[in-house]
């Protein structure tokens, strides 16, 4: 079975090849952000519970299949450096060319049992004065499919 965490590494890497890092991307940690010399970090967060069935595939029958969903925050982070005019114009081009990005990768760099990833969201960037960073969310939902193997024993 493809898993929540088989999506987000895929995610993750398809980021590392946009050019984030692993000094400024993680799975869940968000340290990357005090690591010096970092502008603009990726932390991705599991945003919802996963689900599993038989047709989650919007109508497309899954031939006995079984296809997962996940659905994966991307946070993306520019460092307040300047103004925050200067600033939230970086984190909305850095924003925007992510969306574009992962659009060209929509089976996450052939990442296994991926049918389809696609950005289906992003939030409103968010500015807190006592914060060294803006931060703006993207939910990336991730559709899976696997063959499982039928195991039954007479009882």
């Amino acid at each position: 079975m493809s898993t929540y965490t088989t999506a987000e590494t895929g995610l993750l890497a398809v980021l590392q090849t946009y050019g984030f890092t692993p000094d400024n991307s993680s799975r869940g940690d968000f340290r990357v952000l005090n690591n010096e010399g970092v502008a603009q970090a990726a932390v991705l967060l599991q945003a919802a519970p996963s689900e599993f069935g038989d047709n989650l595939g919007g109508g497309r029958g899954a031939m006995g299949k079984r296809q997962q969903r996940h659905r994966i925050a991307c946070i993306l982070f520019q460092r307040r450096a300047g103004s925050d005019g200067e600033n939230y114009t970086a984190l909305a081009t850095m924003t925007d060319a992510v969306i574009a990005y992962l659009d060209t990768y929509p089976l996450l760099s052939a990442t296994s049992g991926v049918k389809r990833a696609e950005v289906v969201s992003a939030s409103e960037p968010r500015i807190r004065r006592s914060s060294d960073w803006l931060y703006q969310t993207l939910l990336v939902e991730v559709l899976t499919e696997t063959a499982p193997v039928l195991t039954e024993s007479i009882r």
